[in-house]
């Protein structure tokens, strides 16, 4: 599997990927995506929509991440699926759930999903999704711990975070939607960047992620209680990357430290995010997971 990925990610590099799902005759899978960096495609909302010839939309595949190419959306988009997807991928670098509790500066989960119901609720022509051929994919969290974990406890904030995210999700479930994907936030206490800080704040950084990614079990536990009509996944992406992390040479890595903006020599494009090679690892994980969502 292995090797097959990283030949992967070197093509990704160089061409672009052919859309698996064009090839057959089932229907689109509508993907709506919101988070942060890990996540952003820079797609626009009033630019070009997906189609199946370009199901990204815009920008072109691979372009606008900050993995130095494809990230999990792109691939989970046009490379590990099974059937056509169409992406709208409405993530903000720098984002946190909301800026009323932890104010980032840019614009947060809470906007990103009001934008979507501006432009995407009443399922336009654009994008005539339905409860049951869409997805609504959540990576949110890197920042609300990065911002906080020095000065907030965590015991206080973080329930202050759930009841924002759930009630986010909420919006989305009264339109209609019921294919929910969470991923909980990955290992960054051990990047680069925090890692700079010393021992003490990769410690204390880690101790608040823990909260907060045991709060977002909880969430999610909760709201599907709440809603039993719901399908939702929620993605252990910090067991993923801190597999990596623990056996670079394993994933064919020289360390877990490096930085190379290639997005394939090292696990870690810059000193906050992983690679292009890592997104295509992750992707390929992620898709033994989605298979109740019927698209991969």
């Amino acid at each position: 599997m292995r090797l097959h990925l990283l030949g992967l990610a070197l093509a990704m590099a160089t061409v672009e990927a052919i859309p698996h799902g064009s090839q057959t005759s089932r229907a689109p899978t509508y993907f709506f995506t919101f988070g942060d960096s890990y996540s952003m495609t820079s797609f626009n909302i009033t630019g070009e929509q997906a189609t199946p010839a370009d199901p990204m939309g815009n920008p072109a595949l691979g372009t606008g991440t900050t993995g130095g190419g494809i990230n999990w959306i792109g691939d989970l988009t046009t490379v590990d699926n099974d059937t056509l997807i169409l992406s709208y991928n409405l993530a903000v670098g720098g984002a946190t759930i909301d800026n009323n509790i932890i104010n980032a500066g840019v614009e947060d989960m809470a906007t990103q999903v009001a934008s979507f119901v501006s432009v995407y609720g009443d399922k336009p022509g654009i994008a005539p999704w339905s409860s049951d051929d869409t997805v609504f994919g959540f990576w949110i969290g890197i920042n609300d711990v990065g911002w906080a974990y020095a000065s907030e406890e965590a015991s206080v904030l973080v329930p202050m975070l759930m009841a924002e995210y759930k009630s986010l999700v909420q919006q989305i479930y009264d339109l209609g939607g019921r294919k929910f994907l969470f991923l909980n936030v990955p290992p960054t206490s051990r990047s680069p960047y925090i890692l700079a800080s010393g021992l003490a704040a990769s410690r204390a950084h880690a101790a608040w992620m823990s909260v907060f990614n045991e709060h977002l079990k909880l969430m999610a536990l909760g709201f599907r209680d709440e809603h039993p009509d719901v399908e939702y996944v929620l993605y252990d992406s910090w067991t993923f990357m801190t597999g990596i992390l623990d056996n670079p040479h394993k994933w064919w890595y020289p360390n877990n430290t490096c930085i190379d903006a290639d997005g394939i020599t090292c696990i870690w494009w810059n000193d906050y995010h992983p690679g292009l090679r890592y997104h295509a690892y992750q992707a390929a994980d992620m898709k033994k997971y989605l298979h109740p969502f019927g698209a991969w």
